[in-house]
């Protein structure tokens, strides 16, 4: 399911999702969502709508036209969705019947200075389905290099999972723990370094290897990586080198009713490759 607004962020949205469902899905979908008012003039219609008949009728007429490119190009039904309502809350509600959600970073309504719409992120938060957040910049190439943000939470496991399983035959997914350094205060004079890192260690080794023998790949390689450091400086690098960056929904350091953490939240905003943000229905 991919979200349309008619912005270039959303159709490279499109274009990356063609790219990756031969083969993994039986069907992709195209949504666009309207609501009043409808007064605002659309790129490419040439200026206003005077009706919100004529303003459905244009937004499936663009939405067609898409699919129609896309379909020379994959091998699954492309369908289009014309949903009266809230983006957010039409491509959340579609996303209950999705196996995967596809947004661009920035809608037509954001600000040159964000990374990230509004749209972008009540999906990357709140759906129920995995939901693929592509910018605008990333490269459309296969996934053949898949970083996972791991950090023992359940989220973050079910992230590994999601990426085991979407990985291809003889892809690299590599799980990339990073134990944060940063000293803890005490007080005001005075700070600890925690001295935890062997147990960590020992904990990521032991996550690892419980992944490896709970999925039956043989045919990709599953490698794991711990560093010591920052997390967003280690895992923004390990990405980079990534086709594909996959992290869970809410990771250790979340709180109360934050779906995603300080890090996690940072990294959207900050890379350039597409990223999967994984929910743990368990």
């Amino acid at each position: 399911m991919v979200g349309i607004d008619g912005s270039p962020s959303s159709r490279h949205a499109a274009l990356w999702a063609s790219g990756h469902v031969s083969g993994r899905g039986r069907e992709l979908r195209l949504m666009t969502a309207w609501h009043p008012p409808f007064l605002a003039p659309t790129p490419g219609w040439g200026g206003p709508v005077s009706s919100p008949e004529e303003f459905d009728a244009r937004s499936r007429e663009q939405l067609e036209r898409l699919a129609a490119e896309l379909r020379t190009s994959v091998e699954v039904p492309v369908e289009t969705i014309v949903c009266r309502g809230g983006a957010s809350s039409c491509l959340l509600d579609a996303a209950g019947h999705a196996a995967l959600l596809v947004v661009g970073s920035r809608g037509r309504g954001g600000f040159a200075r964000l990374a990230l719409g509004s749209t972008s992120t009540q999906c990357a938060t709140h759906a129920d389905a995995p939901t693929a957040v592509i910018p605008i910049g990333a490269p459309i190439r296969p996934a053949r290099r898949i970083v996972v943000g791991l950090d023992g939470s359940r989220n973050s496991i079910a992230a590994a999972r999601w990426a085991v399983d979407f990985a291809d035959a003889g892809s690299i997914v590599e799980c990339v723990m990073v134990w944060d350094i940063t000293p803890l205060i005490t007080s005001d004079e005075s700070f600890v370094v925690p001295e935890a890192t062997d147990f960590v260690r020992q904990r990521f080794a032991e996550t690892m290897a419980e992944l490896r023998r709970s999925v039956d790949r043989r045919d990709l390689e599953i490698v794991q990586r711990f560093e010591e450091g920052l997390p967003r400086g280690v895992l923004r690098r390990a990405a980079q080198q990534s086709d594909l960056f996959v992290m869970g929904a809410r990771g250790q350091g979340a709180i109360g009713s934050m779906l995603l953490g300080s890090v996690s939240s940072w990294l959207l905003h900050h890379l350039d490759r597409p990223i999967v943000v994984v929910p743990d229905h368990d």
